[in-house]
């Protein structure tokens, strides 16, 4: 009986289910497609992880391997294992059309065992392929970006440190390339048997060493990594599998698709927001049926199990169009991060995505409709026999119904971000922002009832029915004011990073930075400074440590764990499992700030002082749990170190100064082994290009990274991920607009009498449409005003306190915003209002009201 009340009652209210699902499935396809393009990358990821590393087992270190450590590695891995070993640095490339600085990956005829190279000439490069002509001659394959950067093409010479070598072809697709971000340099292929010869691997040089190994088809690699974890103690050393080297390549692209996330939960919420509202209305339509249906005998609870079954039937109806709107949206969303993607994914909508939309649609119907299916249970037969009317906001008030909502939402949040510090920020936001909005619209609707002075009567109309009416009112008010919000927050980023990044002679910011200077080099390299007029911002030493202990307990490596991982914890393993760039200085430079403790007490005393003074970045003693007391001690070079923390510093990293989580009180690591690195100041281009060329020539193994050119593909990568977020807080506003559509139609719909006796009593239809579009659109004015106004301050907190950087207002996207906002929310009220404002007025007189 209670599921054919549930269909009987769906059938004659068909309208009312069409508004429901519509609303719903808008609000879940953003969530859905992402859900599916993430599926998607995953299963390619997978499908990769070979090729990504090239191998079965990777050892990697960013020092050469110690002869024990190497043996205690080769009694470990099976015997029947085939290995390979690469190094990959940044060095200078050197040619007669300018110079450029590179990654080199030095590979060996073992390279690689999975995955693939495409050459541009046609050749296909293999496991065991032949036809690898940079192991038998002084030849290199570069990037295609050398091409258009330099001019380079097959057959050019090019000098890579004391090594000439002539290029033989261009890669066209490298399988073994993750996901392409910003990056600082295109790749160049060359023999790994070249670099003694090279004179580019000096002492303290920057380079990664990979051991590549090919196991046997019955081998547990998991097991081996474990084994060799035991036996490679030192935690600079990482030991990857195909697995760990997908999720790591994954990582960047995982970051974009977080926040994607976080804007599709907006979407939902806002869908959701709609849905009640709705579902409201038609549950207050039907209270008097359901007393009747009480007095014969039907159950609250069965009253109850019969809207929660509709609610549910709805949800399950709801997963059909966003299916289809999701088939929409997937191409969209898949051209927009192509480009950071090494393969072509083709993402649809998979049995596991349907099974989360089943879900969300559901379950998700069933807690919109929780608060409003309780009053049920205060219903009274004996109204039925009084003048009251019925309503759904009776009696008694049940707050923790709304419990469940809250708790979806917090899931939700947390689940898309993969991080509880993020997901619980961010639902921190949402509350702070849907509150701000309900009280200013709350104020807005009571403060129009007050308007005085209107010389057109259907003006002074308006303003009084949105003061009667506040809870439609601030339903549209909050969903506009979220859509305006998320609209202007990204033009607003954009526009303070593009001017953080201004380059110019004003700037703050290095044209160039250098890295991988030795002690000897100083002098030759100051002369060539000094010839052109260049004065470096400043010079500051690297000194390469690893972390033994802290507090007398040991520095263990920390491994990555099955399941579901937050991003801090990520962060925090990578921070374990590598070697510290340890540094010294007088002072603090212009793009640090000392938050808390004291400054350095002057130089090193051994005399007075039992261990070395410490200053550590905020954050990075965050993510590692340091404090201000803790005692660290490092290895450096074979020598152990202790320091103390006295202070934290906050670092602007976006300055592009020399910067290091670790300062090391001056005197402590001066005689330690060591390299230096610098920052240039702003320089014109042709300058910039002749002082990059001459260092190049010089010094070839000084790495010179062109920070304009960095700063560009930053920004250049920034557009391209803003598209993505755009669309999906585009997708955002459009529920917001649907929401405004629902609402105002429910509204329109509950007014049909009242509109209809206007027009009897002497109004003209237009009267009555500039009496309903007035309404909606001073609404939709303020609405999508304070919204914008509030991205202002939602974008200043991220610059501020996220990015730490400084905040550029810009007042024409938001005052646009607010101009298309307002005009969209006048034609979506004029179409929804059309058929009954122009409906003649002695419709109402033939019916029974």
């Amino acid at each position: 009986m209670i599921f054919r009340l549930a269909c009987r009652e769906l059938l004659r209210s068909w309208r009312f289910g069409l508004f429901f699902i519509f609303n719903l499935s808008l609000g879940l396809t953003g969530f859905v497609s992402l859900q599916a393009f993430n599926v998607a990358l995953e299963t390619e990821i997978k499908a990769n992880a070979k090729s990504i590393l090239s191998a079965d087992l990777a050892v990697a270190a960013r020092r050469e391997l110690t002869d024990d450590e190497a043996k205690k590695m080769r009694e470990v891995v099976p015997a029947a294992a085939t290995e390979g070993k690469i190094y990959e640095f940044f060095a200078m490339l050197s040619s007669s059309k300018g110079s450029r600085l590179v990654l080199v990956k030095a590979v060996d005829q073992a390279y690689p065992f999975y995955g693939e190279l495409d050459l541009e000439s046609g050749r296909q490069i293999t496991a065991g392929s032949d036809n690898k002509d940079i192991l038998s001659a002084p030849k290199a394959w570069i990037y295609p970006e050398l091409k258009s950067q330099l001019g380079l093409d097959v057959g050019d010479e090019i000098q890579l440190g004391q090594l000439n070598l002539q290029i033989s072809d261009v890669v066209k697709k490298d399988a073994t390339q993750t996901f392409r971000m910003a990056s600082l340099a295109p790749r160049i292929f060359v023999n790994r048997e070249l670099l003694p010869q090279s004179g580019l691997l000096q002492y303290g040089s920057t380079f990664s060493l990979a051991h590549l190994f090919k196991l046997p088809e019955t081998t547990d690699h998991k097991l081996v990594r474990d084994q060799l974890y035991n036996v490679l103690t030192d935690p600079q050393i990482n030991v990857e599998t195909p697995e760990t080297a997908g999720e790591d390549s994954g990582r960047q692209l995982g970051y974009l698709s977080d926040y994607l996330g976080l804007v599709a939960i907006v979407a939902l919420f806002m869908s959701a927001l709609g849905a009640a509202y709705i579902y409201r209305l038609f549950l207050s339509t039907r209270m008097k049926e359901i007393a009747i249906l009480r007095t014969l005998g039907l159950q609250s609870g069965e009253a109850v199990s019969v809207y929660i079954l509709q609610a549910s039937m709805l949800g399950l109806l709801a997963t059909i169009p966003t299916m289809l709107f999701s088939l929409l949206v997937l191409p969209l969303l898949s051209k927009l991060l192509a480009n950071f993607t090494p393969f072509d994914l083709s993402p649809t909508v998979t049995p596991e995505a349907f099974l989360i939309c089943l879900l969300m649609a559901v379950f998700g119907s069933f807690v919109v409709s929780i608060p409003f299916l309780m009053k049920i249970f205060d219903l009274r037969a004996a109204k039925l026999f009084s003048e009251e009317k019925f309503a759904v906001g009776e009696g008694q008030r049940r707050y923790w119904t709304f419990l469940p909502c809250v708790a979806l939402f917090y899931f939700l949040s947390v689940y898309q971000a993969h991080s509880w510090k993020i997901g619980s920020l961010f639902v921190g936001s949402m509350v702070a922002v849907v509150l701000a909005l309900l009280l200013i619209g709350y104020g807005t609707v009571k403060m129009a009832g007050w308007i005085r002075g209107l010389n057109r009567w259907f003006l002074k109309f308006s303003f009084l029915s949105l003061s009667r009416r506040a809870g439609a009112s601030l339903a549209i008010f909050v969903a506009l004011g979220l859509g305006a919000l998320l609209i202007n927050i990204l033009p607003q980023l954009k526009n303070s990073l593009q001017a953080e990044f201004q380059l110019d002679a004003n700037s703050k910011i290095p044209s160039l930075f250098m890295f991988d200077i030795q002690d000897e080099q100083w002098t030759g390299l100051e002369k060539i400074l000094a010839d052109r007029e260049v004065k470096p911002l400043g010079r500051s030493p690297l000194v390469r440590a690893r972390i033994l202990k802290v507090n007398d307990q040991d520095y263990e490596r920390k491994l990555d764990t099955q399941g579901f991982k937050t991003r801090e914890e990520e962060r925090e393993a990578r921070f374990r499992n590598r070697g510290m760039n340890l540094s010294f200085r007088e002072g603090l430079s212009d793009s640090e700030i000392m938050i808390d403790g004291r400054p350095f007490s002057g130089p090193f005393d051994p005399e007075k002082q039992k261990r070395a003074e410490l200053s550590v970045e905020t954050r990075f003693a965050d993510r590692m749990g340091f404090k201000i007391g803790d005692v660290l001690v490092f290895d450096v070079q074979g020598v152990e170190v202790e320091g103390e923390i006295i202070n934290l510093r906050k670092v602007k990293w976006t300055s592009f100064q020399p910067n290091f989580f670790i300062m090391v009180q001056n005197g402590v690591l001066n005689e330690a082994p060591k390299s230096w690195i610098a920052a240039i100041p702003f320089l014109p281009e042709q300058q910039r290009s002749e002082l990059q060329n001459a260092i190049a020539k010089e010094f070839s193994n000084v790495s010179v990274i062109d920070v304009v050119r960095t700063v560009d593909d930053v920004l250049k990568t920034a557009e391209k991920m803003s598209w993505s977020l755009e669309l999906m807080a585009g997708l955002a506003l459009l529920t917001g607009y649907i929401v405004l559509f629902s609402i105002v139609r429910s509204q329109i719909k509950l007014r049909r009498w009242e509109l209809n006796m206007l027009k009897i009593l002497g109004a003209s239809w237009g009267e009555v449409a500039s009496f309903i579009l007035t309404e909606f659109a001073f609404l939709a004015f303020i609405a999508s005003f304070f919204g914008a106004a509030l991205s202002v301050v939602v974008s200043f907190a991220l610059n501020t306190f996220i990015f730490e950087s400084d905040f550029k207002l810009s007042l024409i996207q938001p005052l646009l915003s607010v101009v298309i906002i307002t005009t969209l929310s006048l034609v979506i009220s004029f179409l929804a209002s059309l058929d009954i404002v122009r409906e003649s007025a002695l419709s109402i007189l033939r019916e029974e009201k």
